[in-house]
């Protein structure tokens, strides 16, 4: 068997591996509607994309965002619904409404029915066992994760999952990187990152001293970022390297 430029491929989860099936919007509509209240899901998703983007700048990078209060995920989850709600014309705002609206909102977001994975996963991981590679995947998440993959039929393809709440530490700060590496049996420089977001899988891969690519299936980013439209040619650049 020919020698893989990169033996080790590491791979984000979250839009590059799977995505939900609808937005997260119709997914807070459909879950307030059974709890008595009807919202346009196009109103949540706004609400909820206000809310992830003033979470964000309000978080140091790298940072476990789920382990900054005493209550942990559910803590962090509880906020962030609250957050949704207060920036949605016309959903309730009351604190208690939140607190009921988290429990079957987390088991929504758990349920692999609200998830898709995107058609070329599966052949390019077989390609890319079928090579030799060992394969890991590192992703900001919470606790959750491994589960999720492993209903959705993903996880017995790689050899470890590095999430970041049970790591303590978010990308883009290269340990999680590093330690995927690591618990592969590998060098950074042998190893080949996969992922979606510039900001926190480039840069967090280019500290760890790992070569990487973007891929952007829904074709935000510009045409100087140079990302793959799919993972169709992973295992050719893993082969022969030419990033």
């Amino acid at each position: 068997m020919a020698r893989l430029r990169y033996p080790l491929v590491l791979f984000d989860a979250g839009d590059t591996l799977v995505a939900p099936r609808e937005s997260f919007g119709a997914v807070y509509a459909r879950v307030l509607r059974a709890l008595g209240v009807t919202i346009p899901a196009a109103d949540l998703e706004r609400g909820l994309r206000l809310c992830w983007a003033e979470t964000n700048r309000a978080i140091e990078p790298g940072v476990d965002r789920y382990a900054m209060e005493s209550g942990g995920e559910n803590a962090y989850w509880l906020r962030f619904v609250a957050g949704t709600l207060a920036r949605t014309p016309g959903a309730p705002r009351e604190k208690a409404f939140a607190e009921r609206a988290l429990a079957p909102l987390r088991e929504a977001f758990r349920d692999p029915a609200s998830w898709q994975v995107f058609d070329d996963v599966v052949p390019v991981l077989s390609e890319l066992r079928e090579a030799g590679a060992r394969l890991a995947i590192v992703s900001n998440w919470d606790s959750g994760l491994p589960t999720l993959l492993e209903r959705l039929g993903l996880a017995s393809w790689f050899d470890t999952i590095v999430v970041s709440h049970l790591e303590g530490v978010e990308k883009p700060r290269p340990e999680l990187f590093l330690r995927a590496v690591a618990r592969l049996g590998g060098r950074p420089d042998e190893a080949l990152h996969v992922g979606d977001v510039p900001e926190l899988d480039g840069a967090g891969a280019t500290a760890a001293g790992i070569a990487n690519v973007i891929v952007d299936r829904r074709s935000r980013l510009g045409v100087e970022q140079a990302a793959l439209a799919g993972l169709s040619t992973v295992p050719g650049i893993a082969r022969n390297g030419g990033i």
